[in-house]
């Protein structure tokens, strides 16, 4: 009997991962938002939205997945492999999460190995990234009418149009991180107030030590740990 129950203890540990004492997290892209779990508290955040909050709700153990519920967040997790599709990174679960009616589709639960490129290439080194990129998304948005961002890649050092005005400088890329900086600006005002918060977005993420991941598309995503991003699209030869 006592086998049984020790038996059933663990494959109950198992098979909720969320219920670990390590928070659950789960992110998703267009628009890019992120949700952390805790023993406590569940928290949902998105670029230019205010947080949202509420306790945890006990958890409810579905067929497919766990589901938590509440009177503004709910999140149904199905442990089918998942892709952000702006990445090569696969996690282990699918998630719907919904914040006031509003649904938002992504991928948590951790990362497992990386998906399989198409032939020989390379990692995210600078061979990856050398070249002529188009700024396509500012965290999850597409850049502001009007303006044409751009970054560039020659060898250690980055150029590019962060909006309105030009900025150059050096960047190392080592395992995946790439530190860029100080980088040196001009000064133009822009043309609206838009575009100038752009460009501080741009100046300001760059200027983070940035997590480099790409997709099979040739997409690069440049991340910062706190959740704010720049999508670039190859543009011109390298």
């Amino acid at each position: 009997m006592k086998t049984l129950i020790a038996a059933a203890l663990m494959l109950g540990s198992a098979a909720t991962p969320a219920l670990a004492q390590e928070a659950y997290r789960a992110s998703g892209t267009e628009p890019f938002w992120s949700l952390t779990i805790g023993a406590q508290t569940m928290t949902f955040e998105a670029p230019g939205q205010r947080p949202v909050s509420v306790a945890t709700p006990k958890v409810i153990h579905g067929f497919a997945g766990e589901i938590w519920q509440t009177r503004r967040i709910g999140v149904n997790t199905v442990h089918k492999q998942c892709s952000d599709g702006m990445s090569d990174r696969i996690y282990r679960d699918t998630v719907t999460v919904t914040v006031d009616g509003r649904r938002y589709d992504g991928c948590g639960g951790g990362t497992m190995a990386p998906a399989p490129r198409p032939g020989p290439g390379p990692g995210p080194g600078i061979s990856l990234i050398e070249g002529n990129w188009r700024i396509a998304m500012i965290n999850g948005r597409r850049p502001v009418y009007g303006t044409a961002p751009t970054v560039v890649f020659n060898g250690t050092r980055i150029s590019g149009n962060a909006s309105c005005n030009r900025f150059t400088g050096v960047f190392e890329l080592a395992r995946g991180r790439l530190t860029a900086g100080p980088l040196a600006s001009t000064k133009m005002a822009c043309a609206s107030p838009l575009a100038n918060r752009q460009e501080m977005q741009v100046l300001q993420i760059l200027g983070e030590r940035l997590t480099v991941s790409s997709n099979h598309s040739g997409k690069i995503v440049l991340s910062t740990r706190r959740g704010t991003s720049l999508s670039l699209e190859r543009s011109g030869r390298r």
